[in-house]
């Protein structure tokens, strides 16, 4: 039961409710502190969600070996011009499923991480945030070290500045693997994120310790997990791919602007050519009558 907080009726749907409960159950059961008992917790979840991470790097490695296979296969599609007829748009697509299968791969693979690990992440976040309303008294003891008190924000700000540390140093380790499918992307996504890293100290500095407890231990977990996936022992064990040498000659991946520009491109040529298609037709109708 709460202390002097908001009386606690978790409903069974609310995932940030079963986060409280499971953090009160893992400090019931194990004895330890509550700031202890949410780093077990996500210990606990980081273990279980291992092999999707496992299967999502196999997945990404085999993907960027077989990107310049696909590349050029999509090359001969717009090389086509117009709408290719159902026989080649058949054909295409049995030589893009051959090319997975050949590499093993699946890109749906690659969402199952993100998708798992969003839900969980969220609701011991929203979890955590609203934990101190209802349980001030257990929680206001229930830290270590410097942070005893886990409903208050750190006084010294070492906790938001070691969350945004270790963020960042989980995408520096990690940061070959983002870049081994398509360079330019990957590198506009890094930049991104190490600011982001930066923006997160006084966005976060008022949190208090306890969501901190969940934000350190995940990213250092996430930093030792990109270390281990860059030894090659390990690596092989695992069946995950070194990063594919560039290809020579090949041309430069283009990046997200890019990519928006050419699609408008098309946009207006195909716009163009159906204004003419629509005016031809309207001559023809003339003629006719």
């Amino acid at each position: 039961e709460a202390g002097h907080g908001l009386p606690w009726d978790p409903t069974w749907y609310n995932l940030a409710d079963q986060a409280v409960n499971t953090v009160l159950f893992t400090h019931e059961t194990t004895g330890m502190t509550y700031a202890a008992s949410i780093a077990a917790l996500t210990l606990l979840v980081r273990v279980g969600v291992f092999p999707l991470f496992v299967m999502s790097q196999r997945n990404t490695s085999r993907m960027a070996h077989m990107r310049p296979e696909m590349d050029q296969l999509k090359r001969q599609i717009d090389a086509m011009g117009s709408t290719p007829d159902a026989e080649t748009q058949m054909r295409f697509q049995m030589q893009m499923r051959n090319l997975f299968k050949k590499y093993g791969c699946n890109p749906i693979k690659g969402l199952m991480v993100p998708f798992i690990q969003a839900p969980v992440f969220m609701s011991m976040f929203f979890g955590l945030r609203k934990m101190p309303d209802y349980f001030p008294d257990e929680l206001s003891t229930g830290g270590e070290f410097w942070f005893m008190d886990l409903t208050a924000p750190d006084p010294y700000m070492i906790m938001p500045v070691a969350s945004a540390l270790s963020f960042l140093a989980m995408l520096e380790v990690g940061k070959e693997q983002m870049l081994a499918g398509n360079p330019d992307q990957g590198k506009m996504m890094l930049n991104v994120f190490r600011g982001l890293a930066f923006f997160m100290v006084p966005i976060t500095m008022n949190f208090s310790t306890a969501v901190f407890c969940y934000w350190v231990t995940n990213n250092t977990v996430s930093m030792g997990q990109s270390v281990m996936f860059r030894n090659q022992a390990v690596r092989k064990a695992l069946g995950i791919w070194d990063p594919p040498p560039p290809i020579p000659g090949e041309a430069k991946p283009k990046g997200i602007m890019d990519t928006i520009k050419e699609g408008m491109g098309k946009s207006k040529e195909q716009s163009a050519a159906d204004r003419i298609k629509a005016h031809n037709a309207a001559i023809d109708r003339q003629k006719a009558a």
